[in-house]
């Protein structure tokens, strides 16, 4: 990558951070503003978490993007597990907006949430194909990589679970064991879940092994 192309990249994720930051800042109003949302109930969310996460890995990232050496393995790791994170979440929100329909429910959805649930999934696989980063994985270390997207959302099914049966509140539906049917239906809706991001992960780094400045490890 050319130097002005570094720089125009770095300049795009810096853009994209902060677009993002204010959708964040946004999602909060009901805390901040209005005061009809519990703050905490807002960061439980696994979307406003993955986006936060975005917005680390892209800070990092593009440090790394503006020195000459090239990225190191982990941290393209990294932004392909959180770019996976954040398509299965505005997927998971566009199913959730398409079933609200079929039973004739009211689902408003503000410009803050349009960009972290479909404009930041799009920034982040079209980032990953101009910038790639380290070469393509050997399909044994792609493996490796989608296995490891499961720990953070394993951890934060595990906390969301205890939290939600000492709090009685629940971010999403399907990790109710009252709302999903009961405790199989959860685990059942989690793997499903689970088996569905490691698919994702692996198809986003394949995607980004097809970039032409991704070049296969010996």
């Amino acid at each position: 990558m050319t130097p002005r192309a570094r720089i125009a990249t770095a300049l795009l994720r810096l853009v994209a951070v902060a677009v993002t930051g204010w959708a964040l800042w946004w999602r909060a109003d009901c805390a901040f503003v209005y005061g009809t949302c519990s703050l905490r109930n807002l960061a439980a969310y696994f979307t406003i978490e993955s986006a936060i996460l975005f917005g680390l890995t892209a800070l990092v990232s593009t440090a790394f993007l503006l020195r000459t050496g090239p990225e190191p393995a982990w941290l393209t790791g990294a932004r392909s597990v959180v770019a996976a994170f954040v398509v299965v979440s505005g997927g998971v929100f566009a199913v959730l907006m398409g079933l609200a329909g079929f039973t004739g429910s009211e689902f408003l959805v503000p410009m803050s949430s349009r960009i972290l649930h479909f404009v930041l999934p799009a920034f982040a696989l079209v980032d990953l194909l101009v910038a790639p980063g380290s070469p393509a994985l050997t399909p044994r270390r792609r493996v490796t990589v989608a296995l490891s997207a499961l720990v953070f959302p394993l951890g934060w099914t595990i906390f969301t679970s205890i939290r939600g049966a000492l709090t009685d509140w629940y971010p999403y539906f399907f990790i109710s064991p009252i709302a999903a049917g009961g405790v199989g239906a959860v685990v059942g809706y989690c793997c499903g879940l689970a088996v569905l991001l490691v698919a994702v992960v692996l198809a986003v780094d394949a995607l980004r092994g097809t970039s032409p400045a991704a070049r296969p490890r010996p």
